[in-house]
Formats: C-alpha cells, sequence, structure tokens
C-alpha cells in the first residue's frame, strides 16, 4: 500500500513539476511578446513626433507662398473679371403654375395637420457633445 501511495505522490509531483514548468515559459513568452509591442508604440511615438515636425516645417506659410509664387501661374482678380449680381441667371419657379385665377396654398395640408417631433432639449445636447470632446482630449 505504501509503494502505491508513494507512486500516485510521485505521478502528481510530475505533472504538477510539467504544469509549472510550461506555465513559467508561457509567461515568458507573453513578457517578450509585451516587451516588443512597447517597442513599436514608442517607434511609432517617435515617427508620430518626426512627422509632426516636418509637418510644421511643410505647412509653414511663407514657405507656402513662395512655392505658390514659383509654381502656381496666380495673379490678383482684376476689377474685369468681377459681375454684377443683376447679370446672373434667376432661378426657375418652384411654384407650378396651375390655374392664374385660384389662390396657391400657403401651406402643405400634411405638413399642417402632423404632430412636431418633441426633439432633444439643446442645453442636454451641447453638455453631451461637451463631455464628448473632454473625453477625447
Amino acid at each position: 500500500m505504501i509503494r502505491l501511495g508513494t507512486a500516485l505522490w510521485l505521478v502528481l509531483v510530475a505533472f504538477v513539476g510539467f504544469g509549472m514548468f510550461k506555465v513559467k515559459y508561457e509567461v515568458m513568452d507573453l513578457e517578450d511578446a509585451l516587451a516588443r509591442a512597447n517597442r513599436a508604440v514608442l517607434a511609432d511615438q517617435d515617427a508620430i513626433h518626426v512627422l509632426k515636425a516636418e509637418w510644421a516645417f511643410l505647412g509653414q506659410p511663407s514657405r507656402l507662398a513662395d512655392l505658390s509664387r514659383r509654381h502656381l501661374d496666380l495673379a490678383p482678380l482684376g476689377t474685369a473679371q468681377l459681375g454684377q449680381i443683376a447679370t446672373l441667371p434667376l432661378r426657375p419657379s418652384a411654384v407650378p403654375l396651375a390655374d392664374a385665377g385660384a389662390p396657391l396654398p400657403l401651406t402643405d395640408p400634411a405638413v399642417a395637420t402632423a404632430k412636431p417631433r418633441n426633439p432633444r432639449p439643446l442645453a442636454a445636447t451641447t453638455t453631451l457633445a461637451n463631455a464628448k470632446l473632454r473625453i477625447e482630449r
């Protein structure tokens, strides 16, 4: 009986030892993956800083003005290019000409009988929008 108990304990210790061995190496693999991810995040942050600096340089107004003078053939507007409002064509009439003698309805009957929707109050909407902006920052 002692030998059977000893054998069971040895098997149990072997399984626990093997389980500990597997867990240890899985944890080490996860730590390596985490370290790689952190290095990638830092590299991406550095790249973002470089891109922001390049964007600030490329977007300088004096540089853009110089480039537009060199590469675009733009000239200030002359008075001959400006028109008058009277020369613009009028928009076609939106109301159909049905009967010249009949009075036109002032409102659409379907719109006049429809119940107005109850929209959300403006204060709640702006508060929600401001809260979203604060969360995103």
